[in-house]
């Protein structure tokens, strides 16, 4: 008996440290960038606040298709009759049978407030056209945050490819400095040479700590996006991945121009800001006709008759207040929509040729480069780290390949970063998802 509690004993001791290992590699998401972009549109908190606000717009369209509630007024009631009252009235006979209401006075109104002009429908097309803003500032923000986010994807993605180079490099120097540390102890070379290498190898470490920061600061900012824990680490499986080729392609300029005039988020949020203003602008000016209050009323004992029934109508008299101020403040405001929709349209025109020439450029830059001397350049490292400890090149061939390598690799992932970075700016300006 005591020999199986021993064993069992052992066998939890055993799994103990794998159990601690899985659970701490699962802080660590690995995601690729499509799963990533699906987790963060389901989670972001900014875009589901800013979808309420399209529920707040339908429910005034549902509140301004509602009419006004009748008006009911129950007054000149007498809870009591003092003798005196009684003997000098006419006897009131009772309202209801065992003597309930006699000798009781009572005054019962309802009222009803009817818009003229069609102002219900104005009003129900005001807060439709608020309704329609509502969606169109959604969907900026939407097109907004999805560019921000994959920007952030791809700052990510060249950090990820910065550290693998960088350790890459260090694992190279490492494996140098043990090698040039048995030729130094057998006097082969000398220590100025042994500690220019050591010192490369000190200021590869502080650079990779560097970048391990940056990666850090990026995985902040798309943990927040896509609300994950902050313990959460992220891990693009997309790196060390070339780009598609269709982030080589897009229409022509002109097509581009046409399609930020018609899309680009800030030129439909004003162009529905200025169907609001127009709708507002309509609703003010039905505001100079005046509403209907029509009425009935039933007074018992406050008139010559016992019973009177009586029906009426009122209405405001538009002598001193015709609404002009709200009208022409209105008309003001159509006005502003319309010189605020032709700046946003030319401001979008302007920023779509801009990207449109920096996205060419950086892709000519980008086909231009030999994408088999890339691929080519890990292995000529490992060769020209051979060739220096069989002493075939010198320590300043060497140290300049090493700087040449990582410049090389460096600039490559940079110009994968900043061609996708300016086709998401594309994406944004034209609204759409070339």
């Amino acid at each position: 008996m005591t020999f199986k509690l021993l064993k069992h004993f052992i066998w939890l001791l055993l799994l103990c440290p794998f159990g601690a290992v899985q659970a701490q590699s699962s802080d660590t998401l690995a995601l690729s960038r499509v799963e990533a972009e699906a987790l963060f549109l389901e989670k972001n908190l900014a875009l589901i606040a800013e979808r309420l606000n399209i529920d707040q717009a339908e429910a005034l369209i549902l509140q301004a298709k509602a009419w006004h509630n009748p008006e009911l007024e129950i007054s000149e009631l007498n809870f009591w009759a003092t003798p005196n009252q009684v003997a000098n009235g006419d006897g009131n006979p009772p309202i209801f049978r065992n003597g309930f209401g006699e000798n009781r006075q009572i005054s019962v109104q309802l009222e009803q407030l009817v818009q003229t002009a069609r102002k219900r429908k104005k009003n129900i097309s005001l807060q439709v056209a608020n309704s329609e803003l509502a969606q169109t500032a959604y969907s900026e923000m939407l097109l907004s945050l999805k560019a921000e986010f994959r920007t952030q994807l791809s700052e990510l993605l060249f950090h990820q490819n910065n550290v693998q180079l960088l350790r890459q490099q260090q694992n190279v120097l490492s494996q140098l400095i043990r090698a040039q540390e048995a030729q130094l102890r057998n006097g082969n070379i000398s220590k100025a040479d042994f500690y220019r290498i050591r010192a490369l190898d000190l200021s590869q470490r502080a650079e990779l700590n560097e970048a391990l920061q940056e990666s850090n600061e990026a995985q902040k900012d798309l943990k927040s996006l896509m609300l994950l824990p902050a313990n959460t680490t992220l891990y693009l499986t997309d790196a060390g991945q070339l780009p598609s080729q269709s982030i080589l392609q897009t229409p022509s300029l002109d097509i581009l121009i046409a399609m930020a005039e018609r899309h680009n988020p800030a030129v439909r949020v004003a162009v529905s800001d200025l169907r609001v203003s127009e709708a507002e602008h309509t609703l003010e000016r039905t505001m100079r006709v005046p509403d209907l209050r029509f009425n009935t009323n039933y007074d018992r004992g406050g008139n010559i008759l016992l019973n009177f029934i009586g029906f009426g109508v009122a209405m405001d008299l538009p002598v001193f207040d015709r609404n002009k101020g709200n009208i022409r403040a209105a008309q003001a405001r159509v006005q502003q929509s319309k010189h605020l929709h032709a700046l946003r349209v030319n401001k979008a025109q302007n920023e779509v040729v801009k990207a449109f020439n920096d996205y060419q450029q950086l892709a000519d830059f980008y086909q231009s480069i030999d994408g088999n001397f890339i691929n080519e350049l890990d292995e000529v490292l490992a060769g020209v780290s051979r060739n220096f400890q069989r002493k075939n090149i010198s320590l300043l061939e060497f140290l300049d390949f090493f700087d040449a390598f990582k410049e090389n690799k460096l600039l490559y992932f940079d110009t994968i970063r900043s061609l996708e970075s300016k086709k998401e700016e594309l994406n944004l300006l034209t609204g759409t998802d070339l």
